[in-house]
């Protein structure tokens, strides 16, 4: 497929399991073998896109009406990533293939050892995490109230996306909370951007930080419109004035 169309689609897949994953990988990746550091950029956009109908889907089967309140949320940032990955592989296709094969000039990539994300001990880890974060979002939303939600939505958005969808369509059950639940998803994924955005302003070489920089950047501001929009959308309930 090529370096940019391989890495963007292996940040597809990656952004399935973790893209915050994908994103530290891909970071310190491109300082190891700069000369692929565009591709990377491209793979990490890609993983944060899917991360969007990954939340979604989960969503909607876990609890429809609080994956249907995402919708106005969730549409933004998605437009947004798959916008900038079309335009990017648009460009690509114009300049010409970069396979090593048929640019002598790009060694292969160097090969790395992976690990199965799938072990016993990490599923184990997941349950407790899951269940520590449900204990702790009933205890906050019954005891804080609003602020209290959205705060710890923003702090555990920064590592653990689907410990967040998980907690919050349980507390979305309640159709009184339905849109706060979508709401901290919402504000999740935009503090997840922002941990991203991060790592690959810290970790990554400079090609690498132009190309994943300015398509999360794109991907934030998206987020921020969303959650404007979804909240303007709703004129009952929650948000009502």
């Amino acid at each position: 497929m090529g370096n940019e169309r391989g890495y963007g689609v292996t940040g597809l897949l990656g952004g399935l399991v973790s893209s915050t994953a994908v994103t530290l990988h891909f970071s310190r990746q491109s300082r190891s073998e700069p000369v692929y550091a565009a591709p990377l950029g491209l793979g990490v956009i890609a993983a944060c896109t899917v991360l969007v109908p990954r939340v979604f889907l989960v969503s909607m089967v876990l609890e429809p009406p609080v994956g249907a309140a995402l919708i106005p949320f969730l549409v933004p940032p998605f437009a947004v990533g798959a916008l900038y990955i079309g335009l990017v592989l648009w460009r690509a296709r114009r300049s010409g293939p970069d396979d090593p094969e048929s640019n002598p000039t790009l060694p292969a990539p160097e090969s790395h050892e992976t690990r199965n994300p799938l072990g016993l001990w990490r599923s184990v880890q997941m349950g407790i995490a899951f269940q520590a974060v449900l204990l702790l979002m009933a205890w906050i939303t019954a005891t804080v109230g609003m602020p209290g939600v959205l705060a710890s939505a923003a702090v555990l958005g920064l590592t653990d996306m689907d410990a967040l969808t998980l907690s919050m369509t349980r507390v979305g059950s309640d159709a009184a909370l339905r849109q706060l639940a979508a709401l901290a998803i919402a504000v999740g994924l935009l503090s997840n951007t922002l941990l991203k955005l991060t790592l690959t302003l810290v970790l990554g070489a400079r090609t690498f930080q132009k190309r994943a920089s300015l398509g999360l950047v794109a991907l934030g501001a998206a987020s921020a419109v969303g959650i404007a929009l979804g909240m303007w959308r709703d004129g009952t309930g929650f948000f009502a004035p």
